[in-house]
Formats: structure tokens, C-alpha cells, sequence
């Protein structure tokens, strides 16, 4: 398994690399659909360099591409063992010419992730976890933040991708900034979901909370926090497993408690919680 990441960590490293040296478009998209269409040629440029690197080192291994078909996500057909890869999580920041951003690309077996990684190009910064051995950042060990009050805690989210069409998830974020913000010691949103994760698991975030079911946005990074010792969760409280589609909630054990009990959950965002 550690040969495996290894080899797995130069092949994310070299499509990273080559991402960074990409002619970043000098034109900013003037309309959503033409920025569509940037991202849809700088993922596929990415994800064939990791193919094809993959292909290379674990020629039977197969790579799943529904990360945008979450009913796909849990089809027996993809087998056992399978490639779970975001080419680039933080596109838009790419796109645009700031970070930060990312690579991800987990290995799955038998329904959960075996080993994880997530790379920041930009500080080069390279986060590895294997399932029952921990989690590092560029060969250290990390450990999850021990702050247990939502006062002194460093929090952060996301919104959803597509908040006109999301409006459940939208509503509900904006439920909880509306109860967390003037609680928490300090709430950011820093782009891509695995790259936050990352950070709960290297302790530079408190926790982290996201409403949707982008769970191949969080299989890296959620396995990187349970390895440094945090909890992850679905935001009503259940186990993290591959078909969550209410959302992520990560961070301490005490932290990920506390969060819990003042997240509104469901399509009623007036309901008791609140």
C-alpha cells in the first residue's frame, strides 16, 4: 500500500506541476458558460495526465468518472477496488489566477477509502492518509486542532456550486452562517472542499461543514481528518459513508458535537434547531 501511494503521489505531483505551467486563459470568461467551458478543458487536461500515470503504475485498477453523477457513485459496477480522482477542486480559482487549489485522488476499496491524497501545487504541499496508519503533511504526522469551543474555534464551509439551481443547501448554509458567524471565533470560506479538509486535518482549521452531497469532493480530505484523530460525520449526525447526500461535517470530537447541535438540518431550516 505505502509503494502504491508513493508512486500515486508522483503521478498527482507531475499532473500539479503541469497544471501550475498551464497558460492560465488571459481572457477572463466574460459569462458563466464560457467559464463552463474553460474548466470542462483545463479538468480534462488534468485528469488524462492522471490517467494515464495511473495506467502506468496500477494498469488494474479502474478510474471512476461520475464524480459529477452522484447516483452512479454507489453502482456495484465500479467494483471493489477504484480510482476516485478531482483533477482540479478549486477550478474557478484557477481559473481566475489566485489560490488556492488543488488535486485529489483517493484509492477505494470495498466501499471506503483505503488511502488518500490532496496537493497544493501553489505552496507545494503534498497530504497524504492511509486508512489505519494516519495522515501527513510532506512526510509529518498530523493531528487535528484540540480547541473545544465554538468561541475560540477557526471554522470554515462552502457554498454550493450552483446556488440558483441548490436552494435547499443554499438556504441552509446560510441558516447556519446566520447562527455560527456571531458565535465562532473566526468563519472563512477558502474554495475547495478537500483542501479545508486537509487543513482541519493539519490543524491550521478548527472544523469544517458543507451542505450537498459532493462526497467526492470530501472523500480525500474526510479520511486525511479521521487519520489525525477528528470525527467525521453526516451533518445529521450519521457515519460518514459514500452515499451522504445531506452534507459533511468534520473536525474534534468535541467540535464536531458542539456543530452539530446548532446546524439546522433539513428541507425546514425554522425547525427546532433553529
Amino acid at each position: 500500500m505505502e509503494t502504491l501511494l508513493k508512486k500515486s503521489c508522483e503521478v498527482i505531483k507531475e499532473a500539479g506541476k503541469a497544471l501550475k505551467n498551464a497558460q492560465v486563459p488571459s481572457a477572463r470568461a466574460g459569462s458563466k458558460e464560457k467559464l463552463l467551458l474553460q474548466f470542462r478543458t483545463i479538468n480534462a487536461f488534468s485528469a488524462q495526465l492522471i490517467r494515464e500515470g495511473l495506467l502506468t503504475i496500477a494498469p488494474d485498477i479502474p478510474w471512476s468518472d461520475v464524480e459529477f453523477d452522484t447516483a452512479r457513485q454507489k453502482d456495484p459496477a465500479l467494483g471493489s477496488t477504484y480510482w476516485v480522482c478531482d483533477p482540479i477542486d478549486g477550478a474557478i480559482h484557477f481559473l481566475q489566477g489566485f489560490s488556492p487549489w488543488c488535486v485529489t485522488l483517493v484509492l477505494m476499496e470495498n466501499g471506503s477509502a483505503a488511502f488518500s491524497i490532496v496537493y497544493d501545487p501553489v505552496r507545494d504541499e503534498m497530504f497524504t492518509a492511509i486508512r489505519g496508519q494516519g495522515a501527513w503533511l510532506n512526510g509529518e504526522k498530523l493531528a487535528v486542532n484540540i480547541r473545544n469551543s465554538i468561541q475560540e474555534a477557526i471554522l470554515a464551509t462552502a457554498h454550493p456550486n450552483q446556488p440558483q439551481k441548490e436552494k435547499k443547501d443554499t438556504s441552509l448554509l446560510l441558516a447556519s452562517l446566520e447562527r455560527i458567524l456571531p458565535k465562532a471565533g473566526a468563519v472563512r470560506m477558502l474554495g475547495p472542499s478537500s483542501l479545508q479538509l486537509a487543513y482541519v486535518a493539519a490543524g491550521r482549521l478548527d472544523a469544517f461543514w458543507e451542505y450537498g452531497n459532493d462526497v467526492y469532493d470530501w472523500l480525500a480530505g474526510a479520511l486525511m481528518v479521521e487519520e489525525a484523530g477528528g470525527k467525521v460525520q453526516s451533518i445529521e449526525g450519521e457515519a460518514f459513508p459514500i452515499g451522504t447526500n445531506t452534507g459533511i461535517l468534520a473536525g474534534n470530537e468535541w467540535l464536531v458535537g458542539l456543530l452539530e447541535e446548532e446546524l439546522p438540518i433539513g428541507w425546514d431550516i425554522f425547525s427546532c434547531k433553529m
